[in-house]
């Protein structure tokens, strides 16, 4: 059995790849946030790997902030370039597979949106110019959604938190954007795992919404079946239910 490391546990995607393969693999976490100027953070990291025998390193950690006028714009590149540089010189030295996330925000215009996607893009140029030892899985994705998310900047967690809670989140209906569901992003990268060669880059499939419609539908789900799997819509309405259930719960 594979012993992972994960970075970036808190986020909803990691929470979800653990709760899918917990019985497939021996997860560790390494909690310390990363400061570029620590640099205690590489030795404990470091320790961490040969003290549990390390085969493989999946990075979650992002920062997701997609403002312009940020003013914590170095906590941006800290979290979403130079922590994977930092963790590609480690698995480099190791030779180990590391996975990392790229978006695909800067791949539909040359204007940037964000400073999240441009900080993404600052990676991809690095990654794209060097040659590493480590075997690298680069993933580039568009938005995801699905269960553990409670982020109500993002636009499906805060349709699901007006759905099912007293109070109300202000959300912007009149869009169309692509998303991923998170269940299927993490099946490939469970596939990837076991993939040996040197380096991987995989464009992740998404789907185009309209948001507007799908919140529409999804108040009425009612008149679905959750269990119907060729639904255009499954996946949304099974992480209703999974919002469902945690406001319940609350």
């Amino acid at each position: 059995m594979k012993n992972i490391l994960i970075i970036g546990q808190k986020s909803f995607i990691a929470k979800n790849f653990i709760n899918d393969f917990n019985d497939k693999f021996n997860f560790y976490y390494f909690t310390k946030y990363f400061r570029k100027k620590n640099k205690n953070f590489s030795k404990a990291l470091e320790s961490l790997i040969k003290k549990y025998k390390i085969n493989l390193i999946l990075n979650f950690a992002a920062d997701n902030d997609n403002s312009l006028t940020n003013k914590n714009f170095d906590k941006v590149l800290e979290s979403n370039f130079y922590l994977p540089l930092l963790l590609i010189r480690l698995t480099n030295k190791f030779k180990m597979p590391l996975f990392l996330f790229l978006s695909k925000d800067m791949d539909k215009s040359n204007t940037v949106k964000n400073f999240y996607s441009l900080s993404k893009e600052m990676l991809k140029v690095y990654l794209e110019n060097k040659e590493f030892k480590c075997k690298l899985r680069i993933l580039n994705i568009d938005s995801v959604y699905g269960p553990f998310d409670i982020n109500y900047k993002r636009i499906f967690p805060s349709i699901f938190y007006n759905f099912y809670n007293k109070q109300k989140y202000k959300t912007n209906l009149n869009q169309s954007k692509n998303f991923t569901y998170v269940k299927n992003l993490n099946k490939i990268l469970f596939k990837l795992i076991f993939k040996k060669k040197k380096f991987i880059y995989k464009n992740i499939r998404s789907e185009k919404i309209n948001i507007k419609l799908v919140s529409s539908l999804l108040k009425k789900n009612k008149n679905f079946n959750l269990k119907n799997k060729k639904s255009k819509y499954h996946s949304l309405f099974l992480t209703s239910e999974w919002y469902k259930n945690y406001y319940e719960k609350k």
